[in-house]
C-alpha cells in the first residue's frame, strides 16, 4: 500500500485526488459563456462548508480501504459497522495491527489444543507442587491445575515480547515487525510483490478463521468438557 496514493486518509481530512481539481477547473474554462463560469463559483462558495466536505468524503470514501490486504472473497470489502467509514488511516492502522496479532494469537492457541492430544513434554511443571506436565489436562480445565505463579511468568513473557520485541513497527504495514519471513528469520523478505501478497492474505484468512476455530473450541470445552465435543446422545 502506498500512503500517497491520491484516497488514502491521513488523519480526519480527506486528501481529494489532483486530477479531480485539475478536471474541475478544465470544465469551468471550458464553458462558452464567462457569466455560466461566473455562476457556478458564485453557487460553489454560497454552498455550505459542512456539504462540501460531506460530499467530498462521500467522494473519497469508495475507495478508503478497498484496495488493502484482507479484501478477499467471497465477502470482499467487509465492514457491516462502518468501523472505517471515516477513512482515518490511524484508526484502521491500529485495528489491522489487532487483527493480526489476535490472529496469530488464535493460531498458536489451536495448535496448542491440538498438540497435548498427542504429546506432553516430559518432566516437572511444578517441582515445589510435584506436578508434571503430563498431570495438567488439556484445555479449559488447566486453568484452574497451573499454579498462579506459572501463569504470571506466562503473562511477563508475553508483556516482555510485546514490550521489548515487538518494534519497531513499520509505518505502512501493520503486522510487520521486520522479523522476516514467519517471523524467524530477521532480514528475509518475501520478493516477489504477488506472491508475497498471497502470502499476507494467507496469514489474514488463517487468523480469522482461527478466531472463529478457538472461540468455538472454548464453548465446546466449557460445555463437554473437551474441545472437540461428545456427539453421542
Amino acid at each position: 500500500m502506498s500512503l500517497t496514493a491520491p484516497w488514502i486518509f491521513h488523519g480526519p481530512t480527506a486528501v481529494l485526488p489532483a486530477r479531480r481539481a485539475v478536471q474541475s477547473a478544465a470544465s469551468v474554462r471550458s464553458f462558452p459563456s464567462p457569466c455560466l463560469g461566473v455562476t457556478v463559483a458564485v453557487c460553489a462558495s454560497v454552498l455550505p462548508a459542512r456539504t462540501r466536505a460531506r460530499n467530498a468524503k462521500g467522494l473519497c470514501l469508495q475507495k478508503a480501504f478497498e484496495d488493502e490486504l484482507g479484501v478477499q472473497p467471497p465477502l470482499g470489502y467487509f465492514d457491516p459497522l462502518g468501523l472505517s467509514k471515516d477513512g482515518d488511516f490511524g484508526e484502521f492502522y491500529r485495528r489491522r495491527e489487532a487483527e493480526l496479532k489476535n490472529g496469530r494469537v488464535a493460531m498458536y492457541a489451536t495448535i496448542g489444543y491440538i498438540i497435548p492430544e498427542y504429546f506432553r513434554w516430559p518432566g516437572y511443571l511444578s517441582p515445589t507442587e510435584d506436578l508434571t506436565f503430563a498431570d495438567v489436562p488439556n484445555g479449559l480445565q488447566a486453568l484452574l491445575k497451573v499454579p498462579p505463579e506459572g501463569w504470571l511468568q506466562i503473562l511477563a513473557w508475553c508483556g516482555m515480547y510485546e514490550i521489548l520485541i515487538n518494534q519497531p513497527k513499520h509505518p505502512s504495514e501493520p503486522g510487520n515487525y521486520y522479523k522476516g519471513r514467519l517471523g524467524l528469520l530477521p532480514g528475509t523478505q518475501i520478493v516477489d510483490p504477488e506472491k508475497r501478497k498471497r502470502s499476507l492474505n494467507a496469514e489474514l484468512a488463517n487468523g480469522r478463521l482461527a478466531m472463529i476455530a478457538i472461540f468455538w473450541m472454548w464453548i465446546q470445552d466449557g460445555l463437554h468438557g473437551k474441545a472437540w465435543g461428545e456427539w453421542n446422545p
